[in-house]
């Protein structure tokens, strides 16, 4: 029984130890980083934005870590705004049930985009990069683009505007990220 045990969380660690690797991320400039991560001036101008206060040169970590932190802050400012509207609060009076469900999705999707961009920000926290960083990333892409698919037909809605600016600081966050873990495909 004992040597079942002991095989068993073995084999348990040499499983783990094949699926992480330690990150070995390039040390540069913020300016550096923002120029490889980006491919438009405008999203060039949120990473220098967002890594202003950042310091000059540092390992890739520390400024993707800046833009998921940031990423995350804005999803739940967005998310907390949605439950607002939904209330009747922000002075547009209540919502039609069609934009309600809109808003209620989106909720749900801004929950996945936190929680996929908190499993990727922790394993580049823990200095270990695990088969699905990339994909988390990814992921949380994915769910700020489902709600707005979900707001199309809503495009004046405030929920609209923030559901932009928070795409944008989603492929932010991927982009810098890639510079350590690369991208999925």
């Amino acid at each position: 029984m004992t040597t079942v045990v002991v095989v068993s969380l073995t084999a348990m660690f040499i499983t783990r130890g094949a699926a992480a690797a330690s990150i070995k991320a390039p040390t540069m400039t913020w300016s550096d980083a923002c120029l490889k991560a980006c491919n438009t001036p405008a999203l060039y101008n949120l990473c220098q934005e967002t890594l202003l206060h950042a310091p000059d040169a540092a390992e890739a970590t520390v400024y993707a870590l800046a833009s998921a932190r940031r990423a995350m802050d804005s999803y739940g400012t967005t998310a907390a705004r949605a439950e607002q509207l939904l209330r009747g609060g922000g002075g547009g009076g209540s919502l039609p049930g069609v934009e309600q469900a809109a808003y209620w999705h989106c909720i749900g999707y801004y929950t996945e985009a936190r929680s996929r961009m908190a499993v990727a920000a922790g394993d580049l926290s823990a200095g270990c990069v695990v088969e699905h960083t990339r994909l988390e990333y990814a992921q949380s892409v994915f769910a700020v683009q489902h709600c707005a698919g979900a707001l199309t037909e809503f495009q004046d809605s405030p929920h609209a505007a923030m559901n932009a600016a928070d795409y944008d600081l989603t492929v932010l966050a991927y982009d810098l990220g890639a510079l350590i873990v690369g991208k999925q495909l």
